[in-house]
Formats: structure tokens, C-alpha cells, sequence
């Protein structure tokens, strides 16, 4: 029994793995599929055609017919006039488009009948098929080695991400070797607000160091009154005493101003902190670009299983061709009477 379109799409998929699967699309389309099995029917027919006896009338005194009503024709094989003759009245025949003119030396009555040996592209539907079952194999071998084919032409879209992503790396590259750069030009405009912001703070120590020395002073030369004696009228130990501690008061203010010399917030600090963050930035991109060197090497990878797969799909092409060869015959032209 013929399968009809549905059964030759189903064993086309058993043979290229895509059957059905709850969950999961299938790596072909049923149209897809349709335009293959359309095209090897073609290259079928070309050999081995659907062969079909057409009727058409005459128009008196012309010799010409329209041929254009025939649907799928690839050739008109021969003709027959007048009809019902024993043996058969064949004749000779030229074609010019979609007219046919009959090679006779007398001229034809009104609506007599005519028939046409025609060539037709084999048909099947979801309701019919011309083919035979060797025609039936014939047609899935083609079609699963074109389908084959026409899948691996993702090898292109492959390779093409593979280099959009070589492209990206490269961006990510580009963009991590700026942000180092500037990291590095942060450090250079630091390092000299570091020597700088130093210098200040070791002046501010200096002015400390003053500062407690006079304070020392101040608290000797108290000393050196004696504290065991009493003065009318004036306190000599304590203005001693106010002085020392006006000197560690100051002391410490110059202290206060060191630190805020050498901390975070200075301009050196911030110029070490715009430093840290594009380097945080620039590992950043680095990280980006290991993941895109990633995705290109699978991309690669799956490249070269396609082109496993596509050399499978020329084999079975070839041996489609080969047995698409067997089905053509010599052709034998017969020269047909005029009268």
C-alpha cells in the first residue's frame, strides 16, 4: 500500500532522529520537510515520470493545441489522431509554451479528440500517491540527505557566532587594557600627591615636636623656682603650668593635622581609591572575556560534530544520486506519418 505524505515525513524522521518527543522541538518543520520531499519529486519524475493520458478537442482547420489546463507537466511523450484507429495513430509534435502543434499534413474537424502521452511530476497528498514502493524509498533517501544538508548549514550560524564572540572578546579586551591604563595614570597623578601630602605631615609632626619641647621647657623652668616656696602677689609655677599646657594643646593640634594629612580622604587616598576601582573594573572585563572565549570554544566544538554529520549527509546523498541514475532509460525517438 502507498504511504501517503504524513507516513513518508514520519520515516523520514526515524532516519534523521527526529521523531517526537513530549518536551522538545523537532529540528524540522513539516513545511521544511514538504519542500524537500517537493524537490525530489522533481528529480524523480525527471527519470521516471508519472505517465498520464490527457484528452483534448481540436478547433477546426487548426492544427494547434492549448496545453496550459495540464497541472504538473514536464513533457507531452506523444500523440494520438485520429483516436481509435488500430493500431493507434500516432504523430509527431512540437511545443512552443503552452501550445502544442501537431505535425499532420491535413487539417483537423472541430472538437475531435486528441490524446497526450504527458510526463507529469508524481503527486502525493495526505489522500494519494503515483509512486510505487522502490519510488517510495527512492524519494526518502533524497529527502533525508537533503534535510541532512540543509541542518548542517548551521555550521555557518555556528562559525558566525564563533566570531561575533572573537569580536566581543576583543571589545572586553580592549575595554580592561583602558581600565588599567587609567589605573595606572590614578597611581602616577597619586604618587606625587603621596610625597606631598608626607612632606605636610611630617612638617606638622615637626611643629608638634616644637611644641612639646617648649612645654618640657616651660615645665623645668618651674620647676627650677621651687615649688616649696610662696610669691605675694604673682603665680610664676602656674603661668609655667599654662604655658606647658598650652604647648601640648597646640601639640596635639598639629598631631590632629597630620593624620588628616595621611588619610583616606586626601587627594593622594582617592587617586588609590579611582586606582582600586578600575582595576576591580578591569578584572571585571577579564572575567568577561573568559566567559565569551568560553562560548566560542563550545560553538567550535559543536562545528566540528556538524561537520561529522554533513559528511554522513553527502554520503547518502551520493548513494541517492546513484540510484536516481539507474531509473533513466534510453530514450527512443520514432519518426511518426504525416498523412
Amino acid at each position: 500500500m502507498a504511504k501517503n505524505l504524513s507516513a513518508i515525513r514520519a520515516t523520514v524522521r526515524q532516519f534523521l532522529n527526529d521523531e517526537f518527543v513530549s518536551g522538545s522541538d523537532q529540528d524540522f518543520k513539516d513545511d521544511e520537510l514538504n519542500l524537500y520531499i517537493s524537490d525530489c519529486l522533481v528529480e524523480i519524475s525527471e527519470r521516471k515520470p508519472y505517465e498520464v493520458k490527457e484528452t483534448l478537442t481540436t478547433t477546426a482547420s487548426s492544427k494547434e493545441l492549448d496545453i496550459s489546463s495540464i497541472e504538473n507537466l514536464l513533457e507531452v511523450d506523444k500523440i494520438e489522431f485520429r483516436t481509435g484507429q488500430n493500431p493507434p495513430d500516432y504523430r509527431n509534435h512540437g511545443i512552443f509554451g503552452d501550445t502544442l502543434r501537431m505535425d499532420i499534413n491535413f487539417s483537423p474537424s472541430a472538437s475531435e479528440d486528441v490524446y497526450l502521452y504527458c510526463h507529469k511530476v508524481h503527486q502525493l497528498t495526505e489522500s494519494s500517491s503515483t509512486l510505487d514502493q522502490r519510488l517510495e524509498r527512492l524519494l526518502v533517501n533524497g529527502v533525508v540527505a537533503y534535510a541532512a544538508l540543509g541542518w548542517t548549514n548551521q555550521v555557518r550560524a555556528q562559525v558566525k557566532e564563533a566570531i561575533t564572540r572573537i569580536a566581543d572578546v576583543n571589545t572586553s579586551i580592549d575595554t580592561m587594557s583602558a581600565r588599567i591604563t587609567q589605573a595606572i595614570a590614578d597611581l602616577t597623578s597619586g604618587r606625587p600627591l603621596i610625597a606631598e601630602t608626607r612632606a605636610t605631615a611630617d612638617a606638622a609632626i615637626d611643629s608638634m615636636s616644637t611644641r612639646i619641647t617648649q612645654a618640657i621647657a616651660d615645665l623645668t623652668a618651674g620647676r627650677a623656682l621651687g615649688f616649696n616656696k610662696v610669691y605675694v602677689g604673682r603665680d610664676p609655677l602656674g603661668d609655667y603650668a599654662n604655658y606647658a599646657a598650652r604647648e601640648m594643646s597646640a601639640a596635639l593640634s598639629y598631631l590632629n593635622q597630620a593624620r588628616g594629612y595621611l588619610s583616606v580622604d586626601t587627594p593622594a587616598g582617592q587617586y588609590g581609591n579611582y586606582a582600586t576601582r578600575e582595576l576591580s573594573g578591569a578584572t571585571a572585563y577579564l572575567n568577561q572575556a573568559g566567559g565569551y572565549i568560553k562560548e566560542l570554544t563550545a560553538r567550535l566544538s559543536i562545528s566540528g560534530v556538524i561537520n561529522s554529520y554533513q559528511a554522513w549527509a553527502k554520503n547518502k546523498l551520493a548513494l541517492y544520486q546513484q540510484d536516481l541514475r539507474r531509473l533513466v532509460k534510453t530514450r527512443v525517438f520514432t519518426e511518426y506519418p504525416k498523412s
